[in-house]
């Protein structure tokens, strides 16, 4: 059965993704649902709904002004929303039944991505609920809800909250205690995204736009950049966003320190629970964000996060141990955008700069926390769009082979078997290294891959596939231009 409601039907602007769902006998008045609404100059009440949220049965939606429901939003059965401000003594009685006399009073109602709206309540007035809200069944929303709180009662008031320094939900019983509950994820949020930066002003500018239209400004994401002594408009963009959000910071060195002690000092200066590592040129996908602190809020046991961007079927599990990981991750972990540590255990690790010649420091770092807390999260989706940026500034054959095996092999015995560095390495020659210099080499690219050859012959030598590598190298390299 079609459960679309009727007066939508008729406004010809329908464009329902199949994994919206709509229950039976839900109503709508006065709104138009869309699934992304661009047309602001259309001055007619609008009502937008996100990817993968849920109505169920018996609702009501009333539609004044503007109405948004946000990505993964689930909605119980007979619950009121509208965005007209409560005009009765009693804001439990659905608000549709006295209308207002401005039948589209400025103002919106929005209910952000992830949120739960429990059986029976009532949402009114121009409002927002934040992130991962908990609306209690039978509950009377009338005033806005901070991002990760859960509110109950007529009206309803806030009877938990998040917070990140403790890792747990934390009951508060009067306004003090909810005060300053909240006020703590000011100094310690729940994520801190550390961006390591030099010269890429335009990236950096399209990178902060990417998080900061998915977050607004709240006090559970920080962003925290490290500018390492840049000569282009860096410091000026970063000026326009610090000023702009409170959760933004930056800082800027001296003189330029290198890439690897740009990445450990931006990590130290994090005060999240989570550090999130992010190249400066790696965008996040529109709704990525918020569905990754969903993914963290399940999976806070975890010492690492990592994200499989190759792979998109949207599963997210976890396992143990040094193989798991190295099986798993392999040359991926490298890119330092698709990991997340716990900061409680990244402190662990004494020489943060032990391997800071290697132009892979932060993946050593990876299993040396996971020497301390073998557990591991995995995501199957691509959160971030890169700008393509050739691979620049080091020694691709140093770097991508002779670095990259001696940083799995100093594991060895200790973290990691030796079959499973042994798969690892035969996965890494044909799975990256020949795909990645055919790239360099059939676009001319202008990475530096000198010595290439001599690289991978001190490396794989005694393998007995060194033959077979060996020739398809050479094949790479008769592409050349």
């Amino acid at each position: 059965m079609d459960a679309t409601p009727s007066l939508l039907k008729e406004t010809g602007y329908i464009s329902r993704p199949s994994c919206v769902s709509i229950g039976p006998d839900v109503t709508v008045q006065g709104g138009y649902y869309w699934n992304i609404v661009e047309q602001d100059s259309v001055n007619l009440p609008q009502l937008t709904i996100g990817y993968g949220s849920q109505i169920e049965a018996g609702s009501h939606v009333q539609c004044g002004h503007k109405v948004h429901i946000g990505r993964n939003v689930k909605i119980g059965p007979y619950v009121s929303l509208s965005d007209h401000a409560a005009h009765s003594k009693h804001p439990g009685y659905p608000t549709w039944a006295k209308p207002e006399k401005d039948p589209r009073p400025a103002g919106e109602l929005m209910i952000r991505d992830g949120s739960i709206i429990g059986a029976h309540s009532v949402i009114t007035g121009p409002i927002m609920i934040g992130i991962f809200c908990i609306v209690e069944p039978h509950s009377v929303v009338v005033d806005n809800v901070p991002s990760f709180c859960r509110v109950s009662g007529n009206p309803a008031i806030v009877t938990e909250v998040f917070v990140p320094e403790l890792l747990d939900w934390v009951k508060v019983s009067s306004e003090e205690e909810r005060e300053s509950a909240l006020a703590s994820r000011h100094g310690h949020p729940l994520l801190s995204i550390v961006m390591p930066t030099f010269n890429r002003a335009r990236h950096l500018n399209n990178n902060l736009h990417s998080i900061y239209t998915q977050i607004c400004d709240g006090d559970l994401v920080e962003v925290v950049i490290s500018d390492n002594a840049s000569s282009d408009q860096t410091q000026l963009v970063s000026a326009a966003y610090t000023r702009l959000f409170s959760s933004a910071r930056y800082s800027r060195n001296a003189e330029n320190i290198g890439a690897d002690r740009n990445i450990a000092l931006v990590s130290t200066l994090a005060k999240g629970s989570f550090i999130k590592l992010q190249g400066d040129d790696d965008y996040w996908i529109d709704g990525a964000l918020p569905d990754f602190l969903g993914i963290i809020m399940n999976h806070l046991d975890c010492a690492l996060i990592h994200t499989n961007q190759f792979k998109s079927d949207g599963q997210v599990y976890c396992l143990e141990g040094g193989d798991n990981f190295l099986a798993l991750t392999g040359n991926n972990a490298v890119s330092m955008t698709m990991n997340t540590m716990k900061r409680s255990v990244w402190e662990q690790i004494g020489d943060k700069l032990k391997f800071g010649y290697t132009n892979l420091n932060h993946f050593y770092w990876f299993y040396e926390i996971l020497i301390r807390n073998p557990k591991f999260c995995i995501i199957n989706r691509n959160l971030h769009r890169g700008a393509g940026i050739a691979p620049m500034g080091y020694n691709v054959g140093e770097v991508g082979i002779k670095n990259y095996l001696e940083a799995i092999q100093h594991y060895e015995g200790s973290l990691l078997s030796s079959e499973a560095i042994h798969m690892a390495k035969k996965r890494h020659l044909y799975k990256v290294l020949l795909r990645v210099y055919e790239i360099i080499v059939k676009y001319n690219l202008p990475s530096d891959v000198s010595n290439f050859e001599d690289y991978y012959t001190d490396s794989y030598a005694n393998e007995d596939y060194y033959e077979d590598g060996l020739m398809k190298l050479r094949q790479i390299s008769a592409l050349r231009p």
